[in-house]
């Protein structure tokens, strides 16, 4: 799609928005280039921040869950508690969990096992024999007296640590669901004897893990730790975040799960955070997790936003000193540019003694220098010009004159020469008549003599169609010197164009009045409908537009048929008076149109018009200084445009 183009009205503005593009311009683009550069590095510098905060964290949270395996193996291995489970696995009865026998064990065993929970952090401290019943809780939970083997932890991780350290017999770790209630991770070790006794079971305590998730208050860092549940959504590990395996953040945390790290931007619609978040998500397998370090955006990157305020300011300060600037030189430039213009207007409205006063050596002053001597020029063969012009449309219309009365001429001219031939004749005839009249009646033979005489000279002559034929000849001699009158008066129209004055006058009211002056058969056969649309008078030369007006309706008239129709219309645009007759008439081909201003051109039958109406009527808008048109389509009608100028 073109995009309209935009034209500036004055140079002024041209000059003044140029100026200020050309100043401007580089500016916002040595700004915009420099922000975004300067943004990406900050963000660059960022997220190297947080792939090292997430990096960290992974090993740290690894260090922190694997290192108690190599304690829980020691810790087996203490003779205090391989008597314990003995002891508490030969008195444990699951009919009947908190007998006299099993507190007497707990009594002595409670401390010391206890102690070493609470010193070690663990949220549960366990003593499982080979059968799999939880023999000693050390937070007596309500997982003493469960058998882990029972089909309700069918695959939960507590069953799995304990099966691993007893297939293993080694110490092992094994990551709780993420549907447990706070406990992410197992550690169990088997407890040898002289024999294979059971195994202890530890579970650490959130605030192992937790002490490594918290926020960091100064760079505005939030850690956190995301394990899959059976649901399929990532839960926040000691959180309530959760978030949907199937959106675009559980898709990156899916594929840190499998390998593939995430460091990038993030919005909060596909998670429960508010706003945007660049983020470094990074697998945790030890965990079966997966460690998210995350920042928001606006806040790492808030450098920039001040950093682009202070451009802005700057931005503005500079436009607003380059319209100052601008301002003055465009008018410095545009004041001589308009004063020439505005003398070129006067010059083009009729004046000629017009003289530019610019006070300046460059090339502006140079100019309108050259332009007073053009002024001068022009006035001086102005005159020349006109005559001129005159003469060549004298010569021209006289060429049409002489063309136009040498017709009606050539007939009287011929006509004169049989009329002279006929006189003769007559005069003959009056002779003999004469002498018939003259003769003495009593002298019988000689008025017979006479009047055989005028018989055979009638007769010779025949007296009957000659006076017949002068009679036409007459009457063709007359209508031949009616039109050479006619084409004198019309002609006398050209040598009064310039003596009448404008006057301001009501349009609708002359239209109106041509329109009532049509006779009652035209004015049945065509409708004439009108749409003026002005406000006030009009300043025109009222007697000849009302002969333009005159002549373009009669010519609709004519070339309408029957229940033809013209519509007359006038408004103002663009400082002109614009004049339309609309006409649904026989309308003209291309050729006709060509030469429908030509003088003595017409198209109707002979005696009905000598075709200088339109010719004297465009002659009378080119007076006026506007411009008549014609546009027509055979059999669809004829449209007749006249453009005034306002004045």
């Amino acid at each position: 799609m073109r995009l309209p183009r935009y034209e500036f009205k004055t140079l002024k503005a041209r000059l003044l928005v140029w100026m200020v593009a050309l100043v401007l311009l580089p500016v916002l683009l040595l700004v915009g280039i420099g922000l975004n550069f300067a943004e990406r590095q900050l963000q660059a510098r960022v997220m190297e921040d947080l792939s090292d905060a997430s990096s960290r964290l992974q090993y740290e949270l690894n260090l922190a869950v694997v290192s108690p395996v190599e304690d829980i193996r020691i810790f087996s291995r203490s003779p205090y508690l391989q008597s314990a489970l003995k002891r508490f696995s030969a008195v444990y009865e699951a009919s009947n969990l908190y007998s006299m026998a099993y507190q007497d064990e707990q009594d002595k065993f409670w401390t010391y096992l206890s102690f070493y929970a609470e010193k070690h952090d663990l949220k549960d401290l366990l003593l499982i024999n080979l059968q799999g019943d939880i023999v000693f809780s050390a937070a007596q939970s309500e997982l003493y007296g469960k058998n882990l083997t029972h089909i309700d932890f069918m695959g939960t991780g507590i069953q799995s640590a304990f099966k691993q350290s007893l297939w293993q017999m080694d110490s092992t770790i094994a990551v709780g669901r993420a549907d447990d209630d706070g406990a992410y991770a197992y550690m169990a070790s088997p407890v040898v004897g002289k024999t294979l006794q059971g195994t202890v079971m530890l579970i650490p305590g959130e605030s192992a893990i937790r002490q490594f998730i918290t926020t960091d208050g100064q760079n505005k860092q939030v850690f956190s730790i995301y394990r899959k549940d059976s649901q399929q959504h990532f839960k926040e590990l000691f959180g309530k975040d959760v978030i949907e395996a199937n959106s675009h953040a559980g898709r990156l945390m899916t594929s840190a799960g499998l390998g593939q790290s995430y460091l990038g931007d993030l919005s909060g619609n596909s998670t429960r955070w508010d706003g945007d978040w660049l983020v470094s998500i990074r697998a945790l397998p030890v965990l079966d997790a997966v460690v998210v370090v995350r920042k928001e955006r606006n806040y790492a990157l808030a450098a920039i936003h001040e950093l682009r305020n202070s451009a802005w300011v700057v931005t503005f300060v500079i436009l607003f000193l380059t319209v100052v600037i601008s301002r003055n030189v465009s008018a410095s430039l545009s004041s001589p540019v308009f004063k020439l213009s505005k003398s070129i207007d006067r010059i083009s409205n009729g004046e000629r003694d017009v003289k530019v006063d610019v006070d300046r050596s460059d090339e502006l002053g140079t100019l309108a220098q050259q332009f007073n001597a053009m002024a001068l020029s022009l006035k001086s063969t102005q005159a020349q010009l006109v005559q001129s012009e005159k003469m060549a449309s004298i010569g021209h219309l006289a060429a049409g004159v002489a063309h136009e009365i040498n017709n009606p001429m050539s007939i009287v001219n011929a006509n004169m020469c049989t009329m002279q031939e006929y006189t003769a004749t007559y005069v003959k005839l009056v002779e003999i008549f004469d002498r018939y009249v003259h003769i003495n009646e009593e002298d019988t033979e000689q008025r017979s003599q006479v009047g055989a005489e005028l018989s055979a000279f009638e007769s010779e002559e025949d007296i009957q169609f000659v006076h017949q034929d002068m009679k036409a000849l007459l009457e063709d001699s007359m209508l031949g010197l009616s039109r050479v009158t006619h084409i004198v008066s019309s002609l006398k129209i050209f040598s009064e164009l310039d003596k009448s004055e404008n006057q301001d006058v009501d349009l609708q009211e002359i239209i109106s009045f041509l329109i009532s002056e049509l006779s009652f058969e035209n004015s049945r056969r065509v409708e004439i409908s009108q749409q003026i649309e002005l406000d006030g008078t009009v300043s025109i030369k009222p007697e000849q537009m009302r002969r333009v007006f005159s002549v373009v309706i009669d010519n609709a008239i004519r070339a309408c048929s029957e229940k033809g129709s013209l519509l007359i219309r006038a408004k103002r645009q663009n400082k002109n008076l614009l004049i339309e007759f609309q006409d649904t008439g026989c309308g003209m081909d291309d050729e006709q149109i060509n030469k429908v201003f030509d003088p003595f051109y017409t198209t109707r039958v002979v005696g009905e018009g000598i075709g200088l109406g339109l010719s004297i009527a465009h002659s009378i808008v080119a007076a006026h200084g506007g411009r008549m048109q014609v546009a027509s389509k055979k059999g669809r009608g004829t449209k007749v445009r006249i453009v005034l100028p306002e004045r």
